[in-house]
């Protein structure tokens, strides 16, 4: 078989009209590839951005929601007599080095 009869051959137009059309065709399209490239980029930035503050919104609610409930306990402890709340003055200071005899 020869390889001369193939129905499409890819090569280079001697016409120079053909090649400046095929050069802008080939620019505006790794440009818009490009825009396109940018656009889903942007996109999948923002729903990573939205994620981020859903889940540092749901942390602090978590948190919170946490928080009021240990509330609660702490007042039920202070009743309890297990919490001890106090003031104190330190009126002299020990050494905490030992004196070697």
């Amino acid at each position: 078989m020869n390889m001369s009869n193939r129905l499409y051959t890819f090569a280079a137009s001697g016409n120079p009209l053909a090649q400046v059309l095929a050069v802008l065709a080939f620019g505006v399209v790794l440009i818009a590839a490009v825009v396109m490239g940018a656009v889903i980029l942007s996109l999948v930035f923002g729903l990573a951005v939205i994620a981020a503050a859903a889940f540092s919104v749901r942390l602090w609610w978590l948190k919170r929601k946490l928080a009021r409930r240990r509330r609660p306990e702490m007042m039920d402890a202070a009743a309890e007599g297990r919490l001890i709340e106090a003031e104190y003055t330190v009126v002299t200071e020990r050494s905490t080095r030992r004196t070697r005899d």
